[in-house]
C-alpha cells in the first residue's frame, strides 16, 4: 500500500513540476492584472494552493485506508 501511495505522490509532484516550468510560466508572464494582480502571481500561487490540497488530500485518503486495515 505504502509504493501506491508513494506512485501518486510522485506523479501529482511530476505533474506540478511540469506547471512550474519556464515555457509554462512564460505564457502567464504578460503586463495583464485581474483585480490589480499579475497574471503571472495568480498563476503561481494559484498552482501552489491547487499543490498543497491535492497532496494533503492524497496523504489524508491514504491514512485513512491504512487505519481500516489494521
Amino acid at each position: 500500500m505504502e509504493t501506491r501511495k508513494d506512485q501518486k505522490l510522485l506523479i501529482v509532484s511530476c505533474l506540478f513540476l511540469v506547471l512550474f516550468t519556464f515555457p509554462v510560466l512564460s505564457i502567464f508572464n504578460s503586463e495583464s492584472s485581474v483585480n490589480g494582480i499579475p497574471v503571472l502571481y495568480l498563476y503561481i500561487f494559484t498552482i501552489w494552493i491547487f499543490f498543497i490540497i491535492t497532496i494533503f488530500r492524497l496523504i489524508k485518503k491514504e491514512s485513512k485506508e491504512i487505519e481500516k486495515d489494521e
